[in-house]
């Protein structure tokens, strides 16, 4: 009888319950989204999430991180496609949310976050620290600072209009409002 057991690797376990609560987000929403529910989709005990994740807070913390990389991640690939470097972040970011096809599940990922970062004012502080990654090398000079503020923000209005569905604009808007925004800068997904 062989009694090896075989350990998984911590950071493969970790992953996997990161994405197990993504799609318990995706499919459930705020009110379904438990270290229960999460539990339930993994290949581990709820004892190896809990070690992981001791809390439904830690857990909302380890997904915000997750999030935060691979959303800091994608702007900044996009920014090294821009070959005029003033103010190339800002313009990735708002490219990044134009650009980016936007699912029942994304819309539902993002409720239960935003929900949680409303209600737990550190995890919006979490969030902010990724969102500092990708703003620190935005123009210094105040026209620049001003200019790549204004893209930001709008980018940010367009997300939550695709959250709560309030202002629907279709892709031919969504290009129309990049070329406005970003004259003579055009990248798309076609772009290499």
């Amino acid at each position: 009888m062989d009694t090896t057991t075989r350990r998984r690797a911590p950071d493969t376990t970790r992953t996997e319950i990161l994405d197990k609560a993504l799609e318990v987000a995706a499919e459930l929403g705020a009110s379904g989204f438990t270290l229960d529910a999460v539990a339930a989709r993994t290949t581990v005990s709820k004892g190896a999430v809990l070690h992981h994740f001791p809390t439904k807070k830690a857990l909302l913390e380890g997904m915000i991180d997750h999030l935060g990389q691979m959303h800091s991640d994608a702007v900044l690939a996009e920014a090294r496609r821009d070959p005029e470097p003033y103010g190339r972040n800002a313009r990735a970011y708002l490219r990044s949310v134009v650009n980016e096809p936007v699912t029942p599940q994304d819309v539902s990922i993002g409720r239960v976050v935003l929900a949680a970062c409303a209600i737990d004012p550190s995890l919006s502080q979490r969030w902010n620290r990724w969102i500092e990654r990708i703003r620190r090398d935005d123009p210094a000079d105040p026209v620049g600072a001003d200019d790549a503020l204004l893209l930001r923000l709008i980018a940010d209005g367009l997300w939550m209009s695709d959250l709560f569905g309030t202002h629907p604009v279709s892709q031919e808007q969504r290009q129309a409002l990049l070329m406005l925004l970003t004259p003579g800068q055009m990248l798309t997904a076609n772009d290499l």
